[in-house]
């Protein structure tokens, strides 16, 4: 019995640790133009990422990365990219965001509140009336399960409520987000998802649509 739970034991600690490497979602932190995905767990450690996002209003090409400690308690997430705007051109974004977990490091339900905070350069007539700043604050839930011994797979969602300032006119909208991340190996991760609800008008800035993003993000130190 003693062999039996040191065995079960064992497993799900390293199914926490193939899963956790990619659960901290750094695709794009908290940049406008790009989804809002945040899945219930943080990665210990640092995370590099680098993400590609498109909808109606253009696309966004970025670099990401992640820190959390051992404990895995928070996650602090940052990126910086380009934006290009239909009708206006392209334009620096950035942003920064902090994610709080719930759930058990070894538990394959999970659960976290996140904040964050991300804004875009722009000072030209053309683009005078867009929303230079985004401030998101949601929560998620997600599910994970290891695929073998260094892979492993999560689904999340994270509705959350959007506040935009800057430009014409500042509001606020209701969004959800829908992702996955995939362990590729003990060190190597995907992610995908995609931003959908409430929208605003083109003129003003801000989400107009549904929002995809993908990210492939790569785990540092020894695992």
């Amino acid at each position: 019995m003693r062999r039996k739970l040191s065995w079960c034991f064992g497993w799900v600690t390293r199914a926490a640790v193939s899963l956790a490497a990619f659960s901290a979602t750094v695709a794009t932190a908290q940049m406008p133009g790009a989804p809002v995905l945040q899945n219930a767990w943080v990665t210990p450690g640092g995370v590099g990422a680098v993400n590609f996002a498109s909808g109606n209003e253009g696309t966004v090409l970025a670099a990401a990365a992640s820190w959390s400690a051992a404990s895995g308690r928070f996650g602090l997430s940052g990126g910086f990219g380009s934006r290009h705007v239909t009708s206006i051109g392209s334009r620096s974004v950035y942003g920064v965001r902090l994610a709080i977990p719930f759930g058990g490091q070894a538990s394959n339900l999970g659960f976290a509140v996140f904040a964050g905070a991300g804004g875009t350069s722009g000072t030209t007539a053309a683009d005078s009336t867009h929303s230079k700043s985004e401030v998101p604050v949601g929560a998620s839930i997600g599910w994970r399960r290891a695929l073998g011994a260094t892979r492993g797979l999560s689904i999340y969602a994270s509705p959350s409520y959007l506040f935009l300032s800057g430009g014409a006119k500042s509001g606020g909208l209701v969004r959800g987000a829908a992702g996955v991340d995939v362990g590729l190996s003990k060190s190597l991760g995907l992610t995908a998802g995609a931003d959908f609800g409430q929208t605003r008008s083109k003129a003003l800035g801000g989400p107009n649509g549904a929002v995809f993003g993908v990210g492939l993000a790569y785990a540092f130190g020894h695992r």
